[in-house]
């Protein structure tokens, strides 16, 4: 029996590598609108054909390589402390947000309005999952006595988060790590039963 053949070249997971890396400069420097398959070619030294053949849409490609770019997780703590979670895992946030990232991010979500399949890839790769930890983190807080009774758990997940991602949504800064301890201090107090 003959082996099947693959047509071209195979694929070289050092060129897939500086394809994302490349795909990713392009989408901070000229955001969604911008970024084109044939940029990140030749961001890459790469043929079109090459980037086409792994990801078949630049919506595929941006949030590939967002992602690779994010490749440090985040946090999603699980002490003794809903608060200090949240404190923790938002401060953290708000640094990823302020740097490049949140330039891709931000670009992203701007692109997903027109994009529906880089709206999935972003709601089921990056805000579902966080989105999930914040609301379990949110009701076990609530069984331990740990919210205040009047506070419901998803409008709090949204007061909490909800100055991050404004200014992606809508323009302007991330806050810095000062304003974002501030206006902690403020929401929590209005959230959390501990001081």
């Amino acid at each position: 029996m003959a082996k099947s053949r693959v047509i071209g070249r195979p694929r070289s997971e050092k060129s897939r590598e500086a394809i994302l890396d490349a795909a990713f400069r392009v989408l901070v420097a000229r955001g969604y609108a911008g970024f084109t398959i044939e940029a990140v070619a030749a961001e890459a030294n790469s043929g079109k054909t090459t980037v086409y053949r792994w990801w078949p849409t630049k919506g595929d490609l941006a949030a590939e390589a967002f992602f690779h770019a994010t490749t440090e997780e985040l946090q999603l703590p699980e002490s003794a402390s809903a608060q200090a979670d949240f404190r923790m895992q938002i401060t953290e946030l708000a640094t990823l947000l302020r740097g490049e990232r949140g330039q891709a991010l931000a670009a992203m979500l701007g692109g997903a309005r027109t994009d529906s399949a880089l709206g999935r890839a972003l709601g089921e790769r990056w805000l579902e999952p966080r989105r999930r930890w914040g609301m379990a983190r949110m009701l076990r807080a609530e069984s331990k006595g740990q919210l205040r009774a009047d506070v419901q758990p998803g409008a709090a997940l949204a007061v909490l988060y909800g100055p991050l991602y404004a200014p992606l949504l809508f323009g302007g800064e991330v806050p810095n790590a000062e304003s974002v301890q501030a206006y902690l201090d403020v929401a929590c107090r209005g959230i959390f039963t501990d001081p």
